[in-house]
């Protein structure tokens, strides 16, 4: 049975945990940032990692005040492992796994006091009888299913119309993607409610000396290399990228390489076909998965963020980039103008040409740069995980009213 809730009265919040489970790419991280508002507010989280529950995140500290520095769980080290190689080695995974989770879900909720919310943020919540919440990222599967690996169009094929109907209220992190879900889906406007991202403040402009040691461990200089964060799919459109960059001088591209940071992520075969050359000659680094702590520096030491994806929900690379002082250049995608605003250069995505021009306007004109920082500064204020956290906790208190 579920407590009734005092007004103003501390929340009990069970969050879905497998985003956390991986290293963290945006869902993982609006889920971390989140939860770690809502405690610093006096509120508890527990995660659901699929094969138990735990106030710990995955990444290895607690969510709880009286445990700042607690050590990765056991179970939870354990899951995450369980979670990577299951994904890579055992085919059909997706198929069985929800039953086997959703009786993990129930057992553990029958041994505690049920929680005041749950909330999903990776799109297909549990079965629960209480107040449910989800997170709905984008809908790039329904636009653009040839981006998707085929086990994961089937999931979402499969069950996210279900999570619609049976969430209580469902988040969007853009009025963009609210306007695509009444698109695609048949959903009431009043489940739906736009809560920005946020920005952590780590992402801030760094000095030259401040970066540097980060900076040396892969070998770049500060302020000498076009950035481009984020998973490996073809989504992203990296191509667009490395053709543009491929169009400066040889020079130039030796001086001011293209740097790809992020996770391998899926459908890449032609990407690194693509690579093969740039990588070689050292005009392109791929540097994959970076710790979590090194990120703002990388960021920040960065000549610009090139980020040319063809559809986004939200794009928090671009806001952590103008966080920075570091100027974007983006594609015209919806999501992107939504929440650059007038602080980035915008390109069709397909613009090859215009990303190349660009980039090397960026390189040669140093009052664009300085103009684009401060655009980009004043744009990122707007944005903060506190102010994410109390929307969120609105939500909460609406389903619970």
């Amino acid at each position: 049975m579920i407590d009734e809730q005092v007004p103003g009265a501390p929340l009990e919040i069970a969050m879905g945990g497998r985003a956390l489970l991986t290293p963290l790419t945006g869902i993982g991280q609006y889920a971390s940032h989140l939860a770690r508002e809502f405690v610093q507010r006096g509120h508890s989280v527990r995660f659901f990692y699929g094969t138990h529950w735990s106030s710990s995140i995955a990444e290895g500290r607690s969510v709880e005040p009286a445990a700042p520095g607690a050590d990765l769980s056991l179970r939870t080290a354990v899951a995450r492992a369980a979670k990577q190689f299951a994904r890579r080695y055992v085919p059909g995974v997706y198929r069985f796994m929800p039953r086997i989770e959703q009786y993990r879900f129930d057992s553990g909720m029958r041994r505690r006091r049920s929680p005041h919310v749950y909330h999903d943020p990776n799109f297909i919540p549990f079965r629960f009888r209480g107040p449910t919440v989800i997170t709905a990222h984008d809908v790039s599967w329904v636009r653009y299913p040839e981006y998707h690996p085929s086990h994961r169009l089937a999931l979402l094929r499969a069950n996210f119309p279900k999570a619609l109907e049976r969430a209580d209220r469902v988040i969007v992190v853009s009025d963009f993607v609210r306007d695509e879900l009444q698109s695609c889906f048949s959903i009431a406007p009043e489940k739906l409610n736009v809560v920005y991202n946020g920005v952590s403040p780590r992402f801030r402009p760094y000095t030259a000396d401040a970066t540097r040691v980060v900076l040396a461990r892969h070998g770049l200089l500060h302020g000498r290399y076009f950035a481009a964060v984020g998973t490996l799919e073809p989504r992203k459109n990296l191509h667009t990228a490395l053709a543009a960059h491929a169009r400066l001088p040889i020079a130039v591209r030796r001086a001011v390489p293209l740097v790809l940071i992020g996770v391998e992520g899926w459908l890449t075969g032609s990407l690194h076909a693509a690579l093969g050359a740039s990588l070689r000659d050292g005009t392109v680094r791929k540097l994959g998965y970076v710790p979590d702590h090194e990120m703002p520096l990388l960021t920040a030491g960065a000549l610009a963020l090139v980020y040319p994806s063809v559809y986004e929900g939200f794009g928090l690379p671009v806001l952590e980039a103008m966080a920075a002082g570091v100027p974007v250049l983006c594609s015209s995608a919806q999501a992107l103008r939504e929440v650059a605003g007038d602080a980035a250069l915008m390109y069709d995505p397909a613009d090859t040409d215009g990303f190349a021009e660009a980039m090397q306007s960026l390189i040669d004109d140093h009052a664009l740069r300085a103009r684009l920082s401060a655009a980009g500064c004043a744009r990122a204020r707007h944005f903060s995980w506190r102010r994410s956290a109390e929307e969120t906790l609105d939500v909460y208190r609406q389903v619970l009213a």
